[in-house]
């Protein structure tokens, strides 16, 4: 019996993964590697179905405008930050803050001390007699009394306070001379700052509140507890311990300048 029989061949070629088959007549053929590399380069640079010469998949026209947004982006970027930037160099002083008291949160300076070379801890632990344990709080202590060292306190925005007996009326912004010799002979580099003694020097310093105005005792206002050693035109500042037991351990302190 005759008939029309569609013929199909197939074969392998071992591991090379070629295939290839004739179903009706038709050829179907996987791309070989030559075949995906002449299509990389045409992709890379060549021309497209319409003649059009193409660099990466793209006409020369499509590139430019493709570069012409991202320019035109970026200036715009640019130019957002600098009008920013402008406006906070115009806005922002560069001396005093924006919000001042009574309107800032800060009603009242804060006390900081010296040395504290790790800003997440507030204690200050070493072993006496082993400059190993302390000496990081010696050189924080070094490093910042460099700043109330004489030849770093000259200039017009230094005036001595030492004679001002009155409310200042003039001159807010100018900063009063600090004496080192008034921390006393033990609290000195060449005696590591009492810390071999396991008597060690803490420096206090009163943070800056702008436009703060401290309010002063009357005579019959003074509390008990600092009638002993207050005096007018001062600061008096007091260190106890929370507990009787850091009391205990904190021992005697004694205060330079006494006065405040």
């Amino acid at each position: 019996m005759a008939s029309s029989v569609t013929h199909i061949s197939a074969y392998s070629a071992t591991s090379s993964g070629l295939y290839q088959s004739t179903v009706d007549g038709s050829h179907i053929y996987r791309e070989t590697f030559e075949d995906r590399i002449k299509q990389w380069r045409i992709w890379l640079f060549g021309t497209d179905y319409d003649g059009r010469f193409i660099i990466m998949g793209r006409s020369v026209i499509d590139w430019l405008l493709l570069i012409g947004c991202y320019v035109a982006f970026l200036v715009v970027l640019v130019l957002m930050f600098v009008v920013f930037m402008a406006l906070f160099y115009w806005i922002i002083d560069w001396n005093y803050p924006t919000i001042q008291t009574p309107s800032s949160i800060l009603q009242s300076p804060g006390i900081g001390f010296r040395p504290q070379p790790n800003v997440q801890s507030t204690i200050i632990r070493f072993i006496k007699g082993d400059g190993a344990t302390y000496v990081h709080h010696l050189d924080h202590i070094e490093a910042y009394l460099k700043y109330y060292e004489n030849q770093n306190q000259q200039g017009e925005n230094y005036i001595d306070c030492n004679e001002i007996r009155e409310r200042r009326t003039e001159d807010f912004n100018k900063v009063c001379r600090f004496d080192l010799k008034e921390l006393g002979p033990d609290c000195v580099k060449q005696q590591n700052f009492g810390f071999d003694d396991g008597q060690p020097c803490i420096l206090l310093k009163l943070n800056r509140i702008f436009d703060w105005i401290p309010e002063e005792f009357t005579e019959a206002e003074v509390p008990d507890s600092i009638k002993d050693h207050w005096m007018q035109w001062w600061i008096t500042i007091t260190c106890e311990g929370e507990s009787a037991a850091d009391r205990e351990n904190m021992g005697e302190i004694t205060y330079r300048q006494h006065n405040g």
